[in-house]
């Protein structure tokens, strides 16, 4: 096989695994949260400024886990509402909410760019080598998981989520409503 040919199928293969990764297909694409309960696996990241994040530290608080990438678009565009939601019930409000946003595999230089267009009050995890994604096992992108206070998963959200509507916020407001 010629040079030309060889990266030719490399680039074939590398097309093939993002379509099977990151493009859900419309039976895999829910975009809207539903009810489950899991224990979710363990969490344990640094934010960009080198803080570490545990998932058991937050034990008594509701937490969204967003798995996302810059390059993601659905990522990109739920953004915004994940803010809005943090800025209501999250700890710039006073609330118990937590949000943490993993990054999927990419350098704190790349990301620190998407967020000097799109800052965030919420802690953005590096999980540069994807162990949590392999542990969590999300599919694609973007991908979320609501957990409520007694540390079990209790919503999952494939595909994009208007974090800010009318259905996101009344189950945070179920969840926040509980105690654990």
């Amino acid at each position: 096989m010629t040079y030309a040919g060889r990266l030719r199928a490399v680039a074939q293969v590398v097309v093939l695994a993002f379509l099977v990764c990151c493009v859900p297909s419309e039976a895999q694409t829910v975009k809207k949260l539903i009810p489950t309960e899991v224990r979710p696996p363990g969490l344990d990241l640094s934010d960009l400024q080198g803080k570490a994040h545990r998932l058991a530290d937050y034990k008594g608080k509701v937490v969204l886990v967003n798995f996302w990438a810059t390059w993601c678009e659905p990522c990109r565009e739920e953004m915004p509402s994940m803010q809005t939601l943090y800025r209501r019930f999250g700890s710039t409000s006073g609330g118990d909410l937590v949000v943490l946003a993993v990054n999927h595999g990419e350098n704190a230089p790349r990301i620190e760019q998407f967020l000097r267009q799109q800052p965030l009050d919420f802690p953005v995890l590096l999980d540069g080598f994807s162990e949590v994604w392999r542990a969590w096992k999300p599919g694609f992108l973007p991908t979320s998981y609501l957990i409520g206070r007694d540390g079990r998963v209790r919503y999952q959200a494939r595909g994009e989520i208007d974090w800010a509507g009318k259905e996101a916020e009344a189950i945070v407001r179920k969840l926040l409503a509980e105690r654990s």
